[in-house]
């Protein structure tokens, strides 16, 4: 470039209180130029890893079975290079992204170049973690397409990613065996690791349900606190044309959840089926080869070659249907066997429409235009949205990529539904798959073939509430609920809603007969750690407590407890671990649920004959849990429940087991370290000049521990104290750490 030449790239990054980055820019190259340099600033080495994930090459860097995660499962390295090697499509994903707008591709080359950049500034002083390290490397726009792919799957195939790279004809399947990942030792890990699934708490309100008649927005994702899918506090601006803040994803170069002047949304995990099965009837000769309208279909045989770090490299042949791969689960009804196999399709499978949706929902003046964007683009994987507007005005919507086969169909194709298990984390949708007539609807206008049509799905206006816990969309407004729709939509009305479903609406409802929401007291509602399991629970255990045979220590721990997860709550871990075997079971409740009575039913435990027994059971095996690990029973909740950075133990309150403050932690020395539960958690609300937003990200900006913003906003969530978070020039200004960081090429 010559001296007179103008920069292809340039932004400025103001960061304000805890290293939350305000890049500015004249365009949107520049945007995603100075995004990507600051989230390398905090997180070059958890991004380093992403893209080694995305490019499939976690065997050739750290070994074939080295430990990772693929979406939210544990898994081989191996097992993800072969996914990703299977799921993602460079060729499709290029002639995908290149039909999307000048902006969003330019948001992109941008983000190459600022990663890029970073690395060249940097070479010499990265982190500890990756320094010298060769699979920390410059990265190309194919890297970006494929780690946006491989997170929109996340819900979708991603949780079967190991059942597709050990699937096997069935002579080959004892050569398999060694992929499946290795159970812990310890029963309590693999329970708690069982219930870490995405999830979250979202609230939005219209005029009529705040003290100043605009709208309001409460979000609460739960998403892992490690691993790629960690949350990245960000404002992006461009002068008099795009300005918009809030978090985004490791690796993704726009807000996912967030605000601008005249909106707020959040997202929630949805219900809707994002992936189905396909259900093969196979050869009699072959069990490569399936049958579909009478004829015989060879499947595609894939090989492919793993790099590996110290050996030779693996060869692994895949095979993979007209539906998609085939996967296996032995064991169970979708093994793969002489008479049938599995295929799984994915709706998510080459979405590269995320930059296009988030873009659109950035430029949003109102909540309608957050509907029209999620309409034209279906770009939010696997998610809800709810938004209000300045307006006074509140959406919800789960408007998101789904199978689209209607009740008729799914009728006609022998459609069978069963609740997640082995890992997934919606419903296993089965269709016939020896009929062409099964495969899912093309339906004109949708963003892409075979996606279920935005007329279809559910969407609400509303001037009060509207409120998600990862439940069905049915439950949105109890006052006002949405029609029933197709099987694809998720589950039908009459399943028992979550504990945290019912507790949200039970406080919204109870603010609401007497008041009204603002900023502070919706977020002190959400946080407010009222367990709602202990409230039902309780009277049955306190009489089942005056049994002779009753674990008398574990008792006298549940008397002092006070019902709720602060910090200082005696005996709340033991509650949690007891509630998370027994709520698990469908016999526990005397009562029935009442779909007109959501938030009342049920409300009894079964306390008669066995019943009582194994309720005595399960609290014996939670005392029995944390003796062993030295714990005390009434022990307060903060002593044993913390963030680990470094030596420092920071304590946090909420719990899996019955709270709107969802916390889950994995057994430590001592006690839980947190590894998933709230991350990124806003409240934001508007005034006659724009947003005002208060938020935290629970685990703190950086992965680096020799950061300042390694633990600083974790010590702030401790206390359940969200900030501040500017949003114009004048409030950055007053917030601003240090001086601006000018970077151009």
């Amino acid at each position: 470039m010559s001296a007179h030449a103008a920069p292809r790239y340039e932004a400025t990054i103001t960061r304000t209180t805890y290293g939350v980055p305000h890049v500015e820019a004249k365009d949107f190259g520049g945007l995603g130029f100075g995004a990507a340099y600051a989230q390398a600033q905090d997180n070059i080495c958890l991004m380093a890893d992403g893209y080694v994930s995305a490019s499939g090459q976690r065997s050739h860097y750290f070994g074939a079975d080295g430990p990772t995660v693929i979406g939210l499962v544990p898994a081989k390295n191996i097992d993800s290079d072969l996914y990703y090697a299977t799921m993602l499509d460079t060729k499709a994903l290029r002639a995908g992204f290149a039909k999307t707008s000048p902006d969003s591709r330019a948001l992109i080359a941008g983000w190459v170049a600022g990663y890029n950049r970073f690395l060249r500034d940097n070479r010499g002083k990265l982190p500890a973690k990756c320094a010298g390290q060769r699979w920390v490397r410059d990265i190309t726009r194919d890297d970006v397409l494929r780690s946006l792919n491989g997170f929109t799957m996340l819900a979708g195939s991603a949780m079967a990613a190991a059942k597709i790279a050990g699937a096997a004809p069935p002579a080959d399947q004892p050569d398999r065996a060694a992929v499946q990942p290795v159970a812990s030792a310890l029963q309590f890990a693999d329970e708690a690791r069982a219930s870490m699934k995405l999830g979250s708490n979202g609230w939005a309100f219209g005029g009529d349900a705040t003290t100043n008649g605009r709208g309001l927005v409460v979000g609460n994702p739960h998403f892992p606190w490690y691993g790629p899918n960690r949350f990245y506090q960000i404002h992006l601006t461009i002068p008099g044309k795009f300005d918009v803040a809030g978090a985004a994803i490791t690796n993704q170069p726009y807000v996912g959840i967030g605000f601008n002047k005249d909106v707020a949304w959040t997202h929630t995990v949805d219900t809707a089926a994002h992936m189905t099965l396909f259900k093969l009837t196979l050869d009699p000769a072959d069990p490569t080869a399936y049958i579909v309208d009478g004829k015989r279909v060879p499947m595609e045989r894939r090989e492919i070659r793993v790099e590996t770090k110290d050996g030779a490299p693996v060869v692994r042949t895949l095979y993979v249907s007209r539906y998609g791969p085939i996967l296996s689960m032995p064991g169970t009804d979708y093994a793969w066997t002489r008479q049938t196999a599995y295929a799984i399709a994915d709706a998510n499978k080459g979405n590269v429409r995320s930059g296009e949706g988030y873009l659109a929902m950035a430029r949003a003046r109102s909540v309608r235009d957050i509907h029209d964007a999620l309409a034209r683009y279906i770009h939010a994987p696997f998610l809800n949205t709810l938004a209000a507007d300045r307006n006074g005005d509140a959406l919800y919507a789960d408007i998101s990529p789904a199978a689209n086969v209607s009740a008729e169909r799914f009728a006609a194709c022998s459609g069978s539904m069963s609740p997640p298990t082995s890992g997934f984390l919606q419903r296993l949708y089965v269709l016939d798959g020896s009929r062409s007539a099964c495969e899912w609807e093309k339906t004109r206008g949708t963003a892409a073939p075979g996606l279920l049509p935005p007329s279809q799905m559910a969407a609400i206006y509303r001037r009060d509430y509207v409120q998600n816990s990862n439940d069905s969309y049915r439950w949105t407004n109890i006052e006002a609920p949405i029609a029933e729709l197709g099987p694809m939509m998720g589950p039908d009305f009459h399943q028992l809603p979550s504990m945290r479903t019912r507790s949200g609406l039970q406080e919204i409802r109870r603010v609401l007969h007497s008041g009204k929401f603002d900023i502070d007291l919706g977020i002190q509602t959400m946080l407010g750690n009222k367990n709602f399991a202990g409230d039902l629970a309780m009277p049955a255990v306190r009489k089942l407590c005056e049994r002779p045979d009753a674990p008398k220590p574990a008792c006298a721990a549940l008397a002092k407890w006070d019902g709720k997860t602060e910090l200082e709550s005696r005996g709340a871990m033991l509650f949690a671990i007891f509630w998370g075997k027994t709520g698990l079971r469908a016999d526990v409740w005397a009562d029935k649920f009442d779909r007109d009575d959501v938030v009342g039913t049920p409300r009894t435990l079964a306390i008669d004959g066995a019943a009582g027994d194994k309720l005595l059971a399960d609290l014996a095996y939670a005392a029995d849990t944390l003796t062993k690990m030295g714990i005390a029973l009434d022990a307060p909740l903060g002593e044993v429940q913390f963030a680990e950075r470094g030596a420092e133990r920071i304590p946090i309150s909420g719990s899996p087991a019955g709270v709107l403050n969802y916390t889950a932690g994995l057994p430590v020395k001592g006690g839980f370290g947190v590894v998933h539960g709230a991350s990124y958690v806003q409240s934001v609300a508007f005034d006659e000049k724009g947003p005002v937003a208060k938020a935290i990200l629970t685990y703190s900006q950086s992965t680096d521990p020799a950061s300042p913003h390694y633990a600083d906003q974790t010590r702030e969530f401790s206390k359940l104290a969200l900030h501040p978070y500017p949003f114009s020039k004048e409030e950055i200004a007053a917030q601003a750490i240090g001086e601006p960081l000018t970077i151009r090429q």
